[in-house]
């Protein structure tokens, strides 16, 4: 499932609280989008008190792979946190994406 595609680019919603959940993972607003324009693969997704969360493994032009954790506000994209992804997640995503 490509999230990107299929309509007018994507906005992000940023906030000091996301940009530090981000930072705590030595992840940068830029490679959040990064990795989110680079078509990531969903993994799953979860209703946290309302809001859809939805899961997503994709990775930057420098193959970082990412493990990230966003919901959909209208028309923008929420980055929630992300964290690098282990061993088992890095080798789905490039199984995923060699197929």
């Amino acid at each position: 499932m490509s999230i990107m595609s299929g309509g007018p680019p994507w906005e992000f919603e940023w906030d000091a609280g996301n940009v530090r959940h981000l930072a705590a993972h030595r992840i940068t607003r830029s490679e959040f989008e990064q990795v989110m324009q680079l078509d990531p693969i969903i993994v799953d997704f979860s209703d946290e008190t309302g809001e859809q969360r939805w899961y997503a493994l994709g990775a930057t032009d420098r193959l970082r792979v990412l493990f990230l954790v966003f919901a959909y506000r209208g028309e923008r994209i929420r980055p929630i946190t992300g964290w690098d992804a282990g061993k088992k997640l890095r080798e789905l995503y490039f199984r995923n994406k060699g197929e």
